[in-house]
């Protein structure tokens, strides 16, 4: 009998992309305004680049909230390892993974390994 891995639905490449483009371009813009804007900076520039600068962690966060692919502990999971210090590495990791699952449950036990040598340390 066959048994075929399951693969959990994760973001798409060319959605990966335009967040990743987003997200620079709102960087760019967020530097620019503030180097340019001397004492008052453009607001509806800084505005606008501040959302922009926003675009990956938003939509992780949103496909997070509507995957039906990840069970409840899987998404708490990926909710602590956000609001960790690893939170680019979190975020970068499921904007990238191809099993949203497997990687939750590896960041889970690392994150439990680096309890253990915090606590062992002191």
């Amino acid at each position: 009998m066959n048994s075929q891995t399951s693969v959990q639905p994760t973001i798409a490449r060319g959605i990966r992309d335009m967040l990743a483009v987003l997200t620079m371009a709102g960087i760019a813009g967020l530097v620019v305004t503030l180097m340019l804007g001397f004492e008052e900076p453009h607001m509806p520039m800084l505005w606008v680049s501040g959302a922009m600068m926003l675009a990956a962690p938003i939509a992780a966060l949103v496909h997070l909230g509507v995957t039906r692919g990840l069970t409840h502990d899987e998404k708490l999971i990926w909710l602590k390892e956000f609001r960790s210090s690893e939170v680019l590495s979190a975020l970068s990791e499921y904007l990238s993974s191809q099993n949203l699952s497997e990687s939750a449950n590896r960041r889970a036990q690392e994150a439990l390994a680096r309890r253990s040598v915090n606590v062992s340390g002191r």
